[in-house]
């Protein structure tokens, strides 16, 4: 694969249900939410392990092994909207469904990431700077994550 500039070809919907997170399907992205148009920022999403220490008597090496899996704190900060609520109503907090993360954009056949997730909360984000204005929602993700789910046709 090449390298890309990830704006412009990723894609990011969030799915009110999901079947099969390592295969959604395209009835359930259809009937999701496309984020992707007002989304400024992505915060974690990122699957970390805490490998735990393994020292024994044989040796001054303290080897390993693998620990349990957690994530980071994951967000989507998005460009807030004075006329339109769906993002903001799609979020409402205690909302649960699936982030569908489509690095490679819609594309059939190409690998996508489905996060089950829950909304901790949809709140605006305050500046005086010269920016567009923002909100951030907040998500505890509620299962492991699919990180090698296939884009439907």
């Amino acid at each position: 694969m090449a390298r890309f500039f990830r704006r412009g070809v990723s894609r990011t919907h969030f799915l009110p249900a999901c079947a099969n997170p390592a295969a959604p399907s395209r009835a359930e992205i259809n009937a999701g939410t496309n984020l992707t148009g007002f989304v400024a920022g992505i915060e974690g999403f990122s699957l970390n392990n805490s490998p735990i220490t393994t020292p024994d008597l044989s040796t001054t090496f303290d080897s390993q092994i693998d620990g349990p899996d957690a994530t980071d704190d994951s967000a989507l900060v998005f460009y807030d909207d004075n006329v339109s609520t769906t993002v903001r109503t799609a979020l409402a907090k205690g909302t649960a469904g699936f982030i569908l993360l489509m690095p490679y954009g819609d594309v059939a056949t190409k690998r996508c990431e489905v996060w089950p997730v829950k909304s901790t909360g949809y709140n605006d984000q305050w500046t005086l700077d010269a920016e567009a204005a923002k909100a951030r929602c907040g998500f505890a993700v509620t299962a492991v994550p699919t990180q090698n789910a296939v884009v439907p046709a």
